[in-house]
């Protein structure tokens, strides 16, 4: 079987690495992670609209964009730029390695939002790139996640079956959708938040990396 992974926000800890750049251009801490939590939010609603409006801009752009809007008024044009890139630097969540480790011998890939540039930057940045036998990111496809089309276009460069992908995200709607999709899908609710009551819910909920080895036990057991 093979674990696909979701990256931002599962792996890579996007809003800590976020509010991190944003302390270090002196922006107080609770202002740090509030607007973080906005650029975050601003830059996944331009992705949906894209996929929905078939406009497609690279998520590099869709992350400048949102960082631009947010910040607009509070930091000048270089800083602005300079917490854009730190998307290319994000530190991981703290089970991620040891979550890793317990899975090696297990085919692993990734799924992302993320340009493939983006993505492999932040993966060497933490010496993970090389933890995966795979990174693909939805740029070929033009549309971006939770559209059906880029869950295809995993299945298609992995020449995998349904069937055999467990697919884990922190993103509920990402996990739902995966799950709509015919992946085995799995939320990795590290904050023990539950899933919107979506048509069709991821059919795990962990709360650690370190789950992951028991649950993929049980999905292969009858």
């Amino acid at each position: 079987m093979l674990i696909l992974f979701d990256a931002y926000g599962t792996l890579l800890d996007w809003h800590g690495g976020i509010a991190h750049a944003l302390a270090q251009e002196d922006v107080p801490a609770d202002e740090a992670a509030r607007l973080a939590n906005e650029i975050r939010d601003t830059q996944l609603r331009l992705a949906w609209h894209a996929a929905l409006t078939e406009a497609y801009r690279d998520f590099d752009r869709l992350t400048l964009d949102a960082v631009t809007h947010v910040l607009q008024g509070h930091l000048d044009a270089p800083a602005v730029e300079r917490i854009a890139r730190a998307q290319d630097d994000l530190p991981v969540f703290s089970d991620v390695a040891e979550g890793l480790e317990k899975l090696r011998g297990e085919r692993l890939a990734i799924l992302s939002n993320g340009t493939l540039r983006a993505l492999q930057a932040a993966l060497a940045a933490r010496g993970l790139l090389f933890a995966f036998h795979h990174v693909v990111s939805v740029d070929p496809v033009r549309t971006y996640k939770p559209a059906r089309r880029a869950y295809q276009h995993a299945l298609q460069t992995l020449r995998v079956e349904k069937r055999d992908v467990l697919f884990v995200s922190s993103n509920d709607w990402d996990a739902a959708a995966a799950e709509h999709f015919g992946f085995h899908a799995c939320l990795l609710s590290r904050s023990g938040s539950r899933a919107l009551p979506y048509r069709r819910s991821p059919r795990a909920v962990i709360r650690s990396m370190a789950d992951l080895p028991a649950l993929l036990s049980s999905i292969r057991t009858p």
